[in-house]
């Protein structure tokens, strides 16, 4: 009897300390999820911060900021597509292409540029005034250009163009000579039209 007398406040004490040893750990396990849920957020937080980073950083695609490169095709609002072929820097000097005209001279610069545009929408699109910008953001408008333009250059002029059809314009700007970093401003041509900018590349 003595031994049972014994044996019973051991068991006791065995349940007691397993029973501690259990609360202990699933508090040990708790501490250690809840430690693993906050290290979790930290890393989401941080991430978020990174992408709102680049997002600042990298203005969109096409803005004066970031403008598309030149021999890109751009499609402005589904309506209306764009591809420069070719931008140059012709100087001080534009020269006339037939023997009526004069060469015509400027303290700054001409640059020409051609280009195809095509309706790929549904309405008949008007052709206007195309404006380029320069690296101190100043606005130029197309230079009057009538006996300076090749036969096989389309002058550029206002004109209709149909639904489905494309065409091919040369248009030559008179800008400083300090002038670079030339960005051509194009749109759905539309009034209050959605707007894109594509780089001519120098």
């Amino acid at each position: 009897m003595k031994k049972i007398h014994y044996v019973i406040p051991i068991l006791v004490l065995m349940l007691v300390f397993s029973f501690a040893l259990a609360c202990n750990g699933e508090s040990s396990t708790k501490e250690v999820s809840k430690v693993e849920e906050e290290e979790a957020v930290e890393e989401l937080a941080v991430e978020e911060e990174v992408e709102e980073a680049k997002t600042k950083e990298e203005p969109e695609i096409g803005s004066k900021e970031n403008p598309y490169s030149a021999g890109e095709s751009i499609t402005i609002n589904d309506e209306v597509n764009w591809k420069i072929l070719s931008a140059k820097d012709l100087g001080d000097t534009l020269e006339a292409i037939d023997r009526w005209s004069d060469d015509k001279t400027t303290t700054g610069k001409f640059i020409k540029v051609r280009f195809t545009v095509k309706n790929i929408g549904k309405e008949i699109k008007t052709m206007t005034d195309l404006r380029l910008f320069d690296n101190e953001d100043r606005e130029f408008t197309t230079y009057s250009s009538f006996g300076y333009v090749e036969d096989k250059e389309e002058l550029f002029i206002a004109e209709n163009i149909n639904p489905g059809l494309e065409r091919t314009y040369t248009v030559v700007y008179e800008v400083p000579a300090d002038s670079k970093d030339f960005i051509l401003e194009i749109t759905n041509l539309e009034f209050m039209s959605d707007k894109a900018y594509i780089s001519l590349g120098f």
